[in-house]
């Protein structure tokens, strides 16, 4: 495809450049002052990591094989662990510059790119670990792969699709809803149809095959457990109708995606649904409904957390700047505005914990805050034992207790053994199968109960 530029316009690769490399210091240096401790998942994903493995009980790989190789690069240190994240998503952002420049143009390609890096999910996902990171940039990748596998049917870009996907779905497994997009636009895109439909569309599923069949060894040789906890995940069963969740999934949208752009990209996917302008567009729309209308369906039949959508949102976002700098550019400009500010304010205040207090939105970074003070605590009750009474164990009843226990160095610093009581007769997640306090342990000795409150 060609790109439309002519000798006044802007520099817009040069730009791009410019916005991802500044905006990466900084959120490099918030990272690294960052005052916020790990909250439980993070904190699990890194216990993952010091054993390198091809699953996870609750997880595919991918998080896990991501935080060994920064930590074991850097330490352990929480920006360390969560580093993976402030390096991949202005990668994911290039790519979508990359993929929009090659569809379309330049210009398009630059606010692909901005609006991607500038929205308040990727503000606030620079500043954890989580697995949803790697998602996005792989299903950038693919997006790009696809792209052009459908203009050129050079094997290269079979193979880059299918390694995408694979590694895709080693980093969760949503990335089945790439397959769902990549199925329809077979139907409704004849170039589409005619890159697939071919020796090439073999390769892609060789290859992404080939990725994921040490993970499906590994579900097989552990009772599913992975893929077992992502259908549980779902929650299916009960009362089939939850409008209430349907709801909050949506407003949770307004806050993924920005609330200006959230309403700009539904615009652009109704546009392209009503007047067809290109088959591009068309799959692009494809894409972004995908996620959206299955995770739509999931929140009213049960409930869906409000980024299990968010893959929705590199297609959307590629469709929305195409559609948005002919039709509205200066509303594109004021909504990327409104997401840059939104997210340096978010920036800051979680910086800052006396003005979270200050704003009265210190309850949203609460489970992120004194966590090595709890474990000092919890060490100084264990050491009182003595002689005959003293600890054997300690045991919590709360998973993302457990693991911040385990990370802040409960072990190594009273010397006893971190143990999950099992208060269910189902193995839930990993801890229950690694770590469980056995009946046996509870006639052995005093252990060191530490239960936990939810308010």
């Amino acid at each position: 495809m060609t790109e439309k530029t002519s000798p006044s316009s802007p520099p817009y690769a040069r730009n791009i450049l410019l916005l991802l490399i500044g905006l990466s210091l900084f959120r490099f240096v918030a990272l690294y002052i960052s005052p916020l401790n790990l909250f439980g998942d993070e904190a699990q994903y890194w216990s993952w990591s010091r054993e390198f493995d091809f699953g996870y009980f609750s997880k595919p790989p991918m998080i896990a094989w991501l935080i060994g190789s920064t930590t074991r690069l850097f330490g352990h240190a929480e920006w360390a662990v969560r580093l993976s994240s402030s390096l991949l998503h202005p990668l994911t952002a290039y790519v979508l510059f990359r993929t929009g420049k090659f569809l379309f143009d330049a210009r398009t390609g630059f606010w692909a790119g901005a609006i991607y890096f500038l929205m308040p999910a990727v503000w606030l996902s620079s500043a954890i670990v989580s697995t949803d990171v790697a998602l996005l940039f792989f299903w950038a990748l693919a997006l790009n792969a696809w792209a052009h596998l459908r203009a050129d049917k050079d094997m290269k870009w079979a193979l880059l699709l299918g390694l995408a996907i694979g590694f895709g779905m080693l980093s969760k497994y949503a990335m089945l809803f790439f397959i769902f997009g990549l199925v329809l636009c077979l139907v409704f895109d004849k170039q589409t149809r005619q890159a697939i439909a071919s020796k090439n569309g073999l390769i892609v599923a060789i290859i992404t095959l080939l990725v994921l069949a040490p993970n499906l060894y590994w579900n097989v040789n552990h009772n599913f457990s992975t893929l077992t906890h992502t259908a549980e995940n779902a929650g299916l069963g009960g009362r089939f109708f939850h409008p209430a969740e349907f709801a909050e999934f949506w407003v949770g949208q307004l806050g993924v995606y920005g609330p200006v752009t959230l309403i700009m990209m539904l615009a652009a996917v109704a546009f392209v649904l009503k007047f067809k302008p290109n088959k591009t567009a068309l799959c692009l729309a494809i894409f972004t409904l995908c996620p959206l209308v299955i995770i739509s369906v999931e929140a009213i039949l049960s409930h869906a957390n409000a980024n299990w959508a968010v893959s929705a949102y590199i297609g959307g976002t590629l469709l929305l700047a195409h559609i948005a700098t002919s039709k509205w550019p200066r509303t594109l400009r004021y909504a990327v505005g409104i997401n840059a500010a939104l997210g340096a304010i978010l920036a800051i205040v979680s910086l800052s914990p006396n003005l979270t207090n200050t704003l009265g939105v210190a309850n949203s970074v609460k489970r992120m805050r004194g966590w090595p003070q709890t474990q000092s605590i919890i060490a100084n009750i264990a050491k009182q034992g003595h002689d005959e009474n003293a600890f054997i164990a300690i045991a919590t009843d709360n998973r993302l207790a457990f693991y911040d226990l385990l990370y802040y160095g409960i072990e190594q610093e009273t010397r006893l053994p971190l143990r999950m009581w099992m208060n269910s007769t189902q193995i839930l997640h990993h801890a229950h199968a690694t770590a469980p306090l056995v009946a046996s342990q509870v006639s052995d000795g005093p252990i060191l109960i530490v239960n936990h409150f939810q308010d």
